[in-house]
């Protein structure tokens, strides 16, 4: 008959004091959902109790990740904005376009 063993309930698989290591790629090369991920580790890892060196590590590894989110931000309205203003340019060229061939 086997041994039935108990098994204490699940810990935590980092300790306390454990700083959430870098990620494996700079913070550019980040996908959306990575980039994230990151930004939700670093948030979590600045209500644990750790430093106030460690904190400013921290802070400065969140800044530059909020950095790069405001910037994708930036780019993505200003590719709509491009592409809505394309858009209406050749929205534009075909009501031309018809009209003059209306006309003829």
């Amino acid at each position: 008959m086997p041994a039935i063993t108990a098994t204490a309930p699940a810990q935590a698989s980092e300790p306390l004091e454990a700083v959430p290591a870098k990620p494996e790629h700079t913070i550019g090369q980040l996908t959306t959902g990575e980039l994230a991920r990151e930004r939700s580790r670093l948030e979590g890892a600045l209500r644990r109790p750790f430093s106030e060196d460690v904190k400013a590590l921290l802070r400065r590894r969140l800044d530059a990740v909020l950095v790069e989110q405001d910037e994708r931000r930036r780019k993505r309205q200003a590719d709509t904005a491009a592409a809505k203003a394309a858009f209406a340019a050749e929205s534009a060229d075909r009501a031309a376009r018809a009209a003059r061939e209306a006309d003829g």
